[in-house]
């Protein structure tokens, strides 16, 4: 066996193994009603017996301190028993990759990601680990700010059916995040810290009253950074993978170079993604009135589209206001960017960015599964 071939087996065991914790991760980030003891609590009820009397005249038997139930430490006295107790197994924060420190004893959830080398913009890069992460979902940024480093997600949806004693219930999850970044003493460290700002469960429709204690939302915020350390740790693998000129060319990414107006990257030459533009933006409802190749400039005007259009084209429908769009291509050791602006010639915000991206991503993708199902 060759040393190359060893090595391809070893990235896809761990490409495997990581792809094992994402499913792993994913099912417990639902609804868990396993959390309570299924046995009664009886001993809730018991009282303090009263010292044994000794009759006079008799010997004080031998009693040992072995089974003396210890007093409680200070300020542990209104932890929950009983049926208040959570039953379910710890949930613990993953560090996948040799580049990502946990840190532990805290009472929020962060970790550290670090910098291969000093000319890279370590925050630059988790800004678009975690804009690419949620685009991934479906989910868009609902507030950026740069002044805090702080990003506020839109609603994260997860939708189960729950079939019990042949009854099928519809179970709807429904949750905000904020992300926050944290600065080191060392320009090649960030932390990124996660907590849950908006919870909201409905069964059949009918909302569940559902008043989340701080271990529930401290759960929920650890299986989220480790769903953004599962896509971290593939990406990385899958980065160092060879792809085809076609498979670089449906990935679309966004990229936090600017993190309050990002822009969208394809990993092909400029002349290729100049082609492949206006099949893209056709299916997101923009139609190129102009176009200048010299000045790497395109004039797009965006209509809005009926619902069987978004259907049709297998598309996330756009959020944008029906206007004129200018479209600046740029070309950077052979990826492109795509910048959008507005009429008032100002950069779109991260926030529209991060929902047309979404649909764009889509387009990409039906255009891949089109050409793919021509060929065969």
């Amino acid at each position: 066996m060759t040393m190359s071939s060893t090595g391809h087996r070893l990235t896809n065991a761990k490409r495997y193994s990581v792809l094992a914790c994402a499913i792993l991760v994913s099912a417990c980030s639902g609804t868990d009603t396993r959390r309570q003891a299924n046995q009664d609590f009886e001993y809730l009820k018991q009282t303090t017996q009263p010292e044994l009397v000794i009759v006079e005249g008799l010997d004080t038997p031998l009693y040992t301190q072995r089974y003396n139930v210890p007093e409680l430490a200070e300020g542990t006295g209104n932890r929950p028993v009983g049926a208040d107790v959570d039953v379910r197994s710890p949930v613990q924060i993953l560090a996948l990759s040799p580049l990502v420190r946990v840190e532990e004893g805290s009472e929020n959830v962060t970790v550290w990601f670090n910098s291969r080398s000093s000319q890279e913009n370590i925050s630059a890069q988790v800004w678009t680990l975690l804009a690419n992460f949620l685009a991934d979902k479906k989910v868009a940024i609902a507030k950026l700010d740069e002044t805090n480093h702080t990003l506020e997600t839109d609603w994260l949806i997860n939708q189960e059916t729950f079939d019990e004693f042949k009854e099928v219930s519809e179970y709807e999850l429904k949750q905000r995040y904020k992300f926050t970044l944290l600065t080191a003493a060392s320009k090649r460290t960030v932390g990124l810290q996660v907590d849950l700002i908006d919870h909201e469960e409905r069964l059949e429709g009918t909302k569940v009253d559902n008043n989340l204690s701080k271990g529930d939302r401290r759960r929920f915020a650890v299986q989220m950074l480790n769903l953004v350390n599962i896509y971290y740790e593939i990406d990385r693998i899958e980065g160092n993978n060879k792809e085809t000129a076609e498979q670089k060319a449906s990935k679309l990414k966004i990229d936090f170079v600017d993190q309050k107006h990002p822009v969208i990257t394809l990993n092909i030459p400029f002349d290729d993604a100049w082609k492949l533009l206006p099949m893209v933006l056709g299916k997101v409802g923009m139609t190129v009135e102009d176009e200048d190749k010299l000045a790497a400039t395109m004039l797009v005007s965006f209509d809005e589209q009926s619902d069987k259009f978004w259907t049709d084209n297998k598309v996330t429908p756009v959020t944008l206001a029906e206007d004129d769009y200018r479209i600046q291509v740029g070309e950077i050791k052979g990826h492109t960017s795509i910048a959008f602006f507005g009429k008032d010639k100002q950069p779109l915000s991260a926030e529209v960015m991060s929902q047309l991206f979404i649909s764009l991503k889509d387009a990409a993708d039906a255009l891949r599964a089109e050409k793919a199902a021509n060929e065969e």
